[in-house]
C-alpha cells in the first residue's frame, strides 16, 4: 500500500504542481476523494507554508442532498479553520437555456465559478480531487464517444491554474487513507444510478473487461494515457509554432490566418492549430465536434469567400478572400446615442468617437485626407445622433454620388473585408446615415457655401486600450 502522504509530495514535485507559499483553492465536493485531498494538503501546508481555502459548488441538481453536501463542506472548512467559498448555481435553468447536457452545463458553470474566485482572490491554483480510476473511466468514456487523441490523453496533472495532485492514486488507496485517518465524507447517491453512462462504465463495463479480457485493465489504460499525452504535447508544440507562421492578425475576440499557409501543414497539425485558436479565444473545446472541425477544414480548402461555420451561438469561422477568420462576439447588434463634446469608446474599445460643433467664421477649411476626420453641415442633422453597427438593407448616398447605394455594395466596391463589416460603426440621425465611420460621409450632409454651423467628426486611437 502506498504512503499517500509521501506519494503526493513526489507527484507534485515531479509535475511541478505546488510551490512553497502557494495560495491554493481546494475544490471539495464532500466525497471521499476531495476530503482526502484536503486532508493531505493541510498536512503539506505546514511544511510548504501553503495558504489554503476551500471552494464548493452546489449545482442544484440533487435537491436537499446537494444542500446537505454544501453544509457538510462549510462545516469541514470550519474544522480546518479555512475560508470556504461556496455558491449555489442554477444548472437546470442554464442547460435548458443553452441546450446542453447536464454534465456539460454543470462543468461550464463550475469552472466559471472557480475562475472567478481564482481571479478575485489572486490564488495560484485550484486543486481538484480526480484520481487514477477517474482517469481510466474518462479515457474509456472518451473512446466510446469517438474522441481524438486529446480525449484519449485523459486529464492532465496540470492545466493552466488547475492541478490534480491525486491523479496517481487509486480509489481503493484513497478510501483506505480515509479509513485509517477516520475522515468523514459524503456519499453521492447519484454515483449508483445506472441512468448515468459514467456510472455504468464504472460499475458494469470495467469489471466485465477486467474479468473477461484483461485483469490489468487500469494499468494498461494508464500506460496508454502516458503515451498519448506525450504525443499530444508534441503536436501542441508543433501547432504553436505552425500557428505563428499562419497568423495574420490576432485580437482578443478575433484571429485571422492565411489559408495557403494553414493548408501547407498535415491535417492533424491543422486540427491542433484550430484547438490553439479556441484556447486563445477562450472557447471551450467541448463546443468543437469532429464534424465541425471537418467542416472548417472543408471551407478552408474550398476558399469560397463568405462561407461561414458556426462553432457556438457566439462564435464562427469565416472564409474571407484567402483568409480564415475565427471570431467570438458577445452580441450581434449595438446602438447608443451620442452628443457633441463627449468622447465615446466605440465597439471593441479600440477607438474613440467625438463630435464638435464649430461656427463657420471660426473655420477656415474642411478639406482633409485623413479618413478618421470628417466635416458635415450640423444644421442638416434631424433628431438625435446615434452610433450603431451595419445592418442588412442599410442605404446611404455616397459623397458626390447621384443616388442612393446599399452600404453592403459600398463595402464590396471599396474592398472592405467581410470580417470587418459587422464591426464598422455608422453615425446616424433621423434623416439617415451621416457617416460610415472611418470611410465615407453621406452627400446630403456635406458642407456647402450656405453652411453656417459645421460639425467636426473624428475617431482617434483609444490609448487606454493599448
Amino acid at each position: 500500500m502506498k504512503n499517500l502522504q509521501e506519494e503526493i509530495v513526489r507527484f507534485c514535485t515531479q509535475h511541478q504542481l505546488i510551490k512553497e507559499r502557494d495560495h491554493i483553492l481546494v475544490a471539495v465536493s464532500g466525497g471521499v476523494d476531495s476530503v482526502v485531498l484536503l486532508h493531505l494538503l493541510v498536512q503539506m501546508s505546514s511544511v510548504l507554508q501553503l495558504k489554503l481555502d476551500v471552494i464548493h459548488v452546489n449545482h442544484s441538481l440533487r435537491g436537499e442532498e446537494a444542500d446537505r453536501d454544501q453544509a457538510f463542506v462549510e462545516k469541514l472548512s470550519e474544522k480546518y479553520k479555512l475560508r470556504c467559498f461556496s455558491r449555489k448555481l442554477n444548472v437546470p435553468k442554464y442547460i435548458e437555456r443553452k441546450g446542453l447536457s447536464e454534465e456539460d452545463g454543470a462543468r461550464i458553470l463550475r469552472y466559471r465559478f472557480f475562475e472567478q474566485i481564482l481571479s478575485k482572490k489572486k490564488a495560484d491554483s485550484v486543486a481538484l480531487g480526480h484520481h487514477a480510476n477517474d482517469q481510466v473511466e474518462t479515457v474509456i468514456d472518451h473512446f466510446l464517444r469517438g474522441s481524438g487523441l486529446r480525449g484519449l490523453s485523459g486529464m492532465a496533472a496540470k492545466r493552466d491554474q488547475f492541478i490534480r495532485p491525486l491523479l496517481f492514486a487509486k480509489r481503493c488507496e484513497i478510501e483506505t487513507y480515509a479509513a485509517l485517518n477516520s475522515l468523514d465524507y459524503i456519499i453521492d447517491s447519484t454515483n449508483e444510478l445506472s441512468i448515468y453512462k459514467r456510472n455504468r462504465i464504472r460499475s458494469d463495463l470495467i469489471p466485465y473487461l477486467k474479468k473477461e479480457l484483461n485483469p490489468g485493465l487500469e494499468e494498461v489504460v494508464l500506460r496508454t494515457v502516458g503515451i498519448m499525452r506525450e504525443t499530444e504535447e508534441y503536436l501542441n508544440q508543433n501547432a504553436k509554432l505552425s500557428f505563428e507562421t499562419c497568423l495574420i492578425n490576432q485580437k482578443k475576440n478575433k484571429i485571422i490566418l492565411e489559408i495557403d499557409s494553414f493548408l501547407n501543414y498535415f491535417i492533424v497539425i491543422q486540427k491542433y492549430i484550430i484547438y490553439q485558436i479556441l484556447d486563445r479565444l477562450e472557447i471551450h473545446r467541448s463546443f468543437l465536434s469532429s464534424r465541425t472541425i471537418d467542416r472548417i477544414l472543408k471551407i478552408a480548402k474550398e476558399r469560397i469567400s463568405g462561407k461561414k461555420i458556426s462553432i457556438t451561438s457566439h462564435a464562427h469561422v469565416l472564409v474571407d478572400h484567402g483568409q480564415l477568420v475565427f471570431r467570438r462576439y458577445s452580441e450581434s447588434q449595438f446602438e447608443f446615442p451620442v452628443q457633441p463634446g463627449i468622447d465615446y469608446p466605440l465597439k471593441f474599445g479600440e477607438n474613440i468617437f467625438r463630435a464638435e460643433v464649430l461656427k463657420r467664421d471660426r473655420f477656415s477649411g474642411f478639406a482633409t485626407k485623413d479618413s478618421n476626420i470628417e466635416f458635415i453641415d450640423a444644421d442638416k442633422i434631424k433628431g438625435r445622433l446615434v452610433i450603431r453597427n451595419f445592418r442588412d438593407g442599410d442605404r446611404f448616398r455616397p459623397l458626390n454620388f447621384p443616388g442612393q447605394k446599399k452600404v453592403s455594395n459600398y463595402f464590396t466596391d471599396s474592398k472592405v473585408p467581410l470580417h470587418l463589416r459587422p464591426e464598422i460603426p455608422l453615425l446616424e440621425c433621423d434623416a439617415g446615415i451621416l457617416w460610415i465611420i472611418g470611410y465615407q460621409i453621406d452627400d446630403r450632409f456635406k458642407i456647402t457655401k450656405n453652411t453656417e454651423r459645421i460639425m467636426k467628426l473624428q475617431i482617434k486611437r483609444n490609448v487606454l486600450n493599448d
